[in-house]
């Protein structure tokens, strides 16, 4: 009778749904995993598992259902389906309902679409190019500057230049009639490893692809590609704003402040200048006081004036007393800076193209045959702004196409 007695128990214990007694190693384990509320599954002997914000029960039995146990400070509860599926429920002392989390996470969700959409930068940042467009210019001729770029909104990342940032820039440097009260230039840059500034321009009418690579030079800037243009004829002074916040975008760089102040006070002072002198003469006196400046280390007000009364008589020109106080202030203020000579030459030596009929043929020899290297440069298409369209650039686009054959040829006979 003895035998018996307990296996009559047990019957009577699983007809009637009560759970038998088991040990601590068939119940399941307690986490302290705080913070979720899960749905525990049953598997094909009837395991399910549930957890509170500060704990979690399992246990087992043949019929599939799982009774809640306590944790260590609150209590959870569990039921099942009758395909074995737990369902885990929080209790009263704070712990979170799988309904409470599934709301938090949806609202997760929500905050991180929301933060997608203040982003507002335009196009693929990950090709490394920026383009800025003016605020004034209306959509066909935006349209206009990403074909003349050879791009496409969805391949670079787009900046919009507002006459707000032109001004925040140039006030103070340049007067009112030189910032104008419009911003329609445009620019594309692409920061390079090599090769120093390479620059292009397109219907810019006063300032020039040397005038601007020189002035980027002070700005910090060392290695990158470089178009300034307008689908319209515009003199182009405003065109830094552009290419120097594209440029701290593009590379990840940001320049210093008071360079960037030079760099535009540098533009106003070789445009002063080209008004009495010409465009290529102000700039080559620009280039060779800058270059003397910072490789010898000039600081003394005075020696800088020697620089440029001796770089001006090498070049022919006569300076007012106004002219040459304003570039020996300028180049005052450059010389407070620390710059890499090298990197600075690799711009400069290029400006002018005075390096002679032997070099400008090998030069487009080797273009030819293993590329220029000029990224950007090389895919402008000039017909997207008219058969009118002003172009200048520091760089040789010769090639063959420009008569090398030609120059070869003259070269040789003496013609």
């Amino acid at each position: 009778m003895k035998k018996v007695l307990p296996l009559l128990m047990a019957a009577v214990m699983m007809t009637s749904g009560i759970p038998m007694a088991v040990s601590a190693s068939e119940t399941g384990s307690t986490s302290q995993d705080a913070g979720s509320a899960e749905s525990g599954t049953g598997d094909a002997d009837g395991t399910g598992s549930t957890s509170g914000e500060t704990g979690s029960q399992s246990g087992t039995n043949s019929g599939g259902d799982v009774t809640g146990g306590t944790t260590s400070d609150g209590t959870g509860q569990s039921s099942t389906d009758t395909d074995g599926t737990g369902q885990g429920t929080g209790s009263a002392d704070g712990t979170v309902t799988e309904d409470e989390q599934q709301k938090d996470d949806a609202a997760d969700e929500n905050t991180d679409a929301e933060e997608e959409d203040t982003d507002t930068s335009e196009g693929n940042t990950d090709s490394g190019k920026v383009v800025t467009l003016g605020e004034n210019l209306n959509e066909e001729q935006r349209a206009s500057m990403y074909e003349y770029f050879g791009t496409s909104p969805d391949e670079v990342q787009t900046i919009v230049v507002t006459h707000a940032d032109e001004v925040q820039y140039m006030e103070g440097i340049a007067t009112d009639e030189q910032i104008g009260p419009t911003t329609n230039s445009c620019a594309y840059v692409e920061p390079t490893d090599s090769g120093g500034i390479k620059v292009k321009t397109a219907n810019l009418n006063f300032v020039t692809s040397a005038m601007i690579a020189s002035t980027l030079t002070t700005a910090g800037m060392e290695n990158c590609n470089v178009i300034a243009a307008c689908p319209f004829e515009v003199s182009g002074t405003g065109a830094l704003t552009g290419i120097i916040m594209a440029y701290e975008t593009a590379s990840g760089e940001e320049l210093d402040e008071g360079q960037k102040e030079a760099a535009m006070e540098e533009l106003v002072t070789t445009g002063d200048l080209a008004d009495s002198v010409g465009q290529e003469k102000a700039t080559e006196v620009i280039k060779d006081v800058k270059t003397e400046v910072i490789d010898e280390g000039l600081t003394d007000p005075e020696e800088i004036g020697e620089a440029v009364d001796n770089i001006a008589e090498d070049n022919d020109i006569t300076l007012t007393d106004d002219q040459r106080d304003q570039v020996v202030a300028l180049m005052e203020k450059i010389s407070q800076y620390d710059y890499d000579v090298n990197a600075l030459k690799d711009t400069l030596n290029n400006l002018t193209g005075d390096s002679g009929v032997l070099s400008n043929i090998w030069n487009s020899v080797k273009t030819f045959f293993v590329g220029s290297n000029d990224g950007i440069l090389s895919d402008t298409n000039d017909e997207a702004l008219g058969s009118d369209v002003i172009t200048d650039s520091t760089v040789n686009e010769g090639g063959f196409k420009d008569g090398l054959l030609t120059r070869i040829k003259n070269f040789f006979t003496g013609e």
